[in-house]
């Protein structure tokens, strides 16, 4: 071999020592890149199912244990004469058949039909299990069959698809469950935390939308406009504001769009204003409890309740504003922490401050506070 330095040529020849360790390097480099070849796919798949597995069996142990949380909290509040631990079993298998969405007229009247049902199958299944509850409490205990339900569907849903995947050894179905792990979890965690909240009947972050309407209508009388959602007239400053929220303190969610139609029709001569105040889930490196302004309705319905705000805003050119509190899932769900509970001031000025700008004085705004009312009296 030649090797060319700096300003020389010299010879140099490698002894057998060299050859036999350049072979032996060779030798090993293309042997583990053909194991690779033929394993590394096997190898991946082993991962992904071990991960899947140990998912499962995490969300397993959650699933029983939300269902145990709930079958002691129907037993505590509603002094059931017998366990109520097989209809709490049996409502797990529970499910709602989506609504034929080829023909989209009438899909939201349909959809609107099956929630309404949903919602009475489970004051029905509550009122069966817990039959000395009072309002408030079967409204609490209808909430917690809701997170135990859905711990319990995750749970049923990972390990569908990881048992397919380890009977299939399928890299796509594996992969998919995977990769979807980390958000998966973390909605699990939330559902399952939030049936601390639930059986005690403490607020939870979604419930920055009632408390600020709570805030605004305390002192004044409230009246019942149905289906669970009350208001207040409450004088601001020359103005009238017309808030709404469910009837508290129960886990209540309501109709707040059929309300808000209603009202909107009521006082249609003087409405110049309809501003919702929900809570949003915050992007990755935003703050918690970060108040934010913006237009539209601020409801996270399925879609009946928001398009019934957005219809009769449309019928009487009534301008639409949205207030959002931002926060993560498991904030969304889990009882209310500092931040939001001081962020619920500041969304209550800015409200204020929407009022003041967009509504002449002697007009009336309307002000929905959007979002799961546990925890958050009536004012």
């Amino acid at each position: 071999m030649v090797i060319f330095g700096t300003g020389e040529v010299r010879q140099f020849i490698p002894t057998g020592g060299d050859y036999t360790y350049l072979i032996v390097y060779l030798i090993t480099l293309i042997a583990l890149t053909f194991m690779w070849l033929f394993l590394g796919q096997r190898y991946q798949v082993y991962m992904w199912l071990r991960d899947a597995e140990r998912a499962t069996l995490k969300l397993e142990a959650m699933a029983k244990k939300g269902k145990e949380v709930l079958v002691n909290a129907i037993k505590e509040l509603g002094k059931p004469d017998k366990d109520p631990s097989e209809e709490v079993e049996k409502f797990m298998d529970f499910f709602v058949i989506e609504p034929v969405d080829r023909d989209p007229f009438g899909v939201l009247k349909r959809l609107e039909h099956l929630l309404d049902v949903e919602r009475e199958k489970f004051k029905d299944v509550v009122a069966r299990v817990a039959p000395k509850a009072n309002s408030d409490e079967r409204a609490n205990l209808e909430a917690s069959f809701a997170a135990a339900w859905a711990v319990n569907y995750i749970y049923k849903f990972v390990r569908h698809y990881m048992l397919l995947g380890k009977k299939t050894k399928s890299m796509i179905v594996l992969m998919q469950i995977a990769y979807s792990l980390p958000m998966i979890m973390r909605l699990a965690e939330a559902y399952f935390n939030s049936l601390d909240a639930f059986t005690k009947g403490k607020p939870i972050g979604d419930s920055v939308g009632p408390m600020v309407a709570a805030k605004l209508m305390k002192g004044y009388p409230c009246k019942s406009i149905g289906d669970e959602i009350v208001a207040a007239e409450v004088p601001f400053e020359g103005r009238l504001l017309v808030v709404v929220k469910a009837e508290g303190p129960g886990g209540r969610v309501g109709k707040p769009g059929e309300a808000i139609a209603k009202l909107a029709q009521q006082y249609k001569d003087r409405l110049k204003r309809i501003i919702t105040v929900d809570a949003a889930i915050k992007m990755e490196g935003e703050n918690t409890g970060q108040v934010a302004e913006g237009v539209g309705a601020a409801i996270g319905d399925p879609g009946p309740e928001k398009y019934k705000i957005e219809q009769v805003a449309l019928e009487l050119g009534v301008g639409l504003d949205a207030v959002i509190i931002k926060q993560a899932y498991e904030e969304a769900l889990s009882t209310m922490r500092k931040e939001l509970a001081e962020a619920v001031d500041r969304a209550v000025e800015v409200v204020k401050k929407i009022v003041r700008e967009k509504v002449v004085e002697g007009g009336v705004a309307i002000i929905a506070g959007i979002g799961n009312t546990i925890g958050v009296g009536n004012g």
